[in-house]
């Protein structure tokens, strides 16, 4: 099971931040900005929603101090990759209702396999947002 930005991450970057340099990435680790399903969620914060994979821009705002590397490279290798949680599941499988996805690729995540009627409404909802 991965570690959590929000909390692992948070940990480790406030026993190294003796100066107070890392502030802004603690800031936003402890806000989920670097989550990877809630980063666009973040109250006051749009700009965090602005890029499209919340862990390469963790890498890129981490690569700014050297001496962080060592975590960079824990990132590049999935030890802060959070499991999903029910609400995050829950729009993992709207979108790939709204894709039409076929029902074996919600099998083969996990997920309940939609019916026939949420399928019709979110193919509904889709058309009406864009």
């Amino acid at each position: 099971m991965g570690k959590s930005t929000a909390k692992d991450l948070v940990e480790v970057l406030k026993e190294r931040n003796s100066d107070g340099k890392y502030d802004r990435i603690i800031e936003r680790a402890s806000l989920n900005g670097y989550h990877d399903h809630k980063f666009t969620k973040v109250l006051g914060h749009p700009e965090y929603g602005e890029c499209v994979c919340p862990k390469v821009q963790l890498v890129q705002d981490l690569s700014n101090f050297p001496e962080l590397a060592d975590v960079a490279n824990e990132v590049m290798n999935g030890i802060y990759d959070e499991p999903a949680d029910a609400e995050d599941v829950e729009e993992m499988r709207s979108w790939l209702m709204a894709d039409n996805a076929p029902d074996q690729m919600f099998i083969e995540m996990g997920m309940k396999v939609p019916t026939r009627e949420e399928r019709i409404k979110a193919s509904i909802d889709k058309k009406q947002s864009n």
